[in-house]
């Protein structure tokens, strides 16, 4: 598994890193080198901690840190519309009523128009099969057990804000413990659903897939195009 992890890294490293993102800590300690996906599981665990309570930061960090120069900003950006190809992380409310769902996703979009998206949501998948996902994502393409499949509306996005991720944050981004499932009951009331029942769910039946060619689309400049690949 590590070797399967090591595929999916880049770790590019800023000279100047500015106001540090929890994205930017982990690549830096990396020091350039690939690492294993026991070492981004403790990486990520060490710097974690000042999110715990308030999963929003990682959206109000990103805002902060596009602040400073681009040369101190890490790769990813903050978007008001997906587009396919690109992977998000952001606070989501359902208005439909479901089993339960995640209230912070992480989402690999396969369509998008200006209202609304459909994508893969890898916290479906334990952090371990969410490797495999991307190693063939890394290899063009798209190969997800089903059920991860969802619709997003844009209305229904917290603050309004989709974090767009760089395919250099994909590996720290599958690790950040951020899945937050739920069940809406009547009379607005919410409670926990565990993230385990939802795994063993999708391991269940993992190998009814979508199976794709990836197809990326930009955001009208090269640089945006390239970030993704």
């Amino acid at each position: 598994m590590a070797q399967g992890f090591a595929e999916i890294q880049r770790n590019t490293i800023k000279e100047d890193a500015g106001y540090k993102t929890i994205f930017e800590k982990v690549t830096e300690a990396t020091g350039g080198e690939k690492k294993t996906f026991t070492w981004y599981k403790n990486a990520v665990r060490r710097e974690i901690a000042r999110f715990a309570k308030d999963k929003s930061k990682y959206i109000r960090d990103e805002r902060r840190d596009r602040m400073g120069s681009a040369a101190q900003e890490d790769g990813n950006m903050l978007r008001r519309y997906a587009v396919a190809g690109h992977m998000y992380l952001f606070e989501y409310k359902a208005s439909s009523r479901l089993p339960y769902y995640d209230r912070f996703p992480l989402v690999y979009v396969i369509k998008a128009t200006p209202s609304e998206f459909w994508g893969a949501n890898l916290h479906y998948m334990n952090p371990k099969k969410r490797i495999l996902a991307v190693r063939s994502l890394m290899r063009g393409k798209i190969d997800f057990p089903k059920i991860c499949l969802h619709k997003y509306l844009k209305s229904n996005i917290e603050g309004g804000y989709i974090l767009d991720l760089h395919a250099d944050e994909w590996d720290t981004a599958i690790l950040l413990p951020v899945e937050d499932f739920v069940i809406d009951v009547k009379g607005g009331h919410q409670f926990d659903y565990e993230k385990e029942l939802v795994w063993q769910e999708t391991n269940d039946k993992f190998y009814d897939k979508l199976k794709a060619q990836r197809i990326i689309k930009g955001y009208s400049t090269k640089s945006d195009r390239e970030m993704v690949k």
